[in-house]
């Protein structure tokens, strides 16, 4: 196991869902493309982990500019609403419902997000850092919205450090780490968040030690 960094120097403003983007889970969210299986893409991960935190960092970025964006998305509904869900009439009815045909042609919604103008994306991170390299070396968008231009890598550099993708130099958390994991400091944010991937799975939520959130 090597303790390295990763920096995406970018040419685009990039697009985060919100959280952290640790570098597990951009590495997870690779192998899943290859895998198709949730636990397959999650052992392949080529980070340490300490019964299940990965010694991966969460994104770090300093930004010049943030700019608000929206996108208008067609709403495409393919499942009818169960009727117990629906207000009913005064006759104690529902409304009449929506076949497929007009539930297809509902509408659209509008997304809003938040661009962050930055010059890199690093992280820190103790594993296999030629397996990470072989991962990463062939992409070239990251976060969201890279149909649309955002996120777009110029290269990506890899780098020895000392940090092990938990804590930085102050021994300051740099991901989500859960508080019964870490002797903790009352400076540090506390926010009930996910910890490991899933991290979209509400059972890998916890209350963690963790840095400001990207978005």
């Amino acid at each position: 196991m090597e303790r390295f960094s990763v920096i995406a120097e970018l040419k685009t403003p990039i697009i985060f869902g919100g959280g952290y983007c640790t570098l597990d889970a951009l590495l997870g969210s690779i192998l899943f493309e290859d895998l198709k299986d949730v636990d397959a893409a999650h052992a392949a991960i080529p980070i340490k982990c300490s019964d299940g935190l990965f010694h991966a960092s969460a994104a770090i970025i300093e930004p010049f500019d943030t700019q608000p964006v929206s996108f208008v998305a067609n709403l495409r509904a393919d499942h009818a609403i169960h009727p117990d869900l629906l207000l009913k009439n005064k006759q104690g009815l529902t409304h009449r419902r929506m076949g497929r045909t007009r539930r297809r042609d509902y509408g659209a919604v509008l997304n809003k997000y938040k661009s962050i103008s930055t010059h890199d994306v690093t992280w820190f991170a103790e594993g296999d850092l030629e397996k990470t390299r072989e991962l990463l070396e062939d992409i070239s968008f990251i976060g969201k919205r890279r149909g649309s231009g955002f996120g777009e890598v110029k290269t990506w550099r890899f780098e020895p450090s000392s940090l092990d993708g938990l804590l930085d130099a102050f021994d300051a958390p740099v991901r989500p780490i859960p508080i019964d994991r870490i002797k903790g400091d009352e400076s540090w944010l506390k926010l009930d968040t996910a910890w490991r991937p899933a991290y979209w799975h509400p059972e890998n939520r916890a209350i963690c030690y963790a840095p400001e959130p990207l978005a």
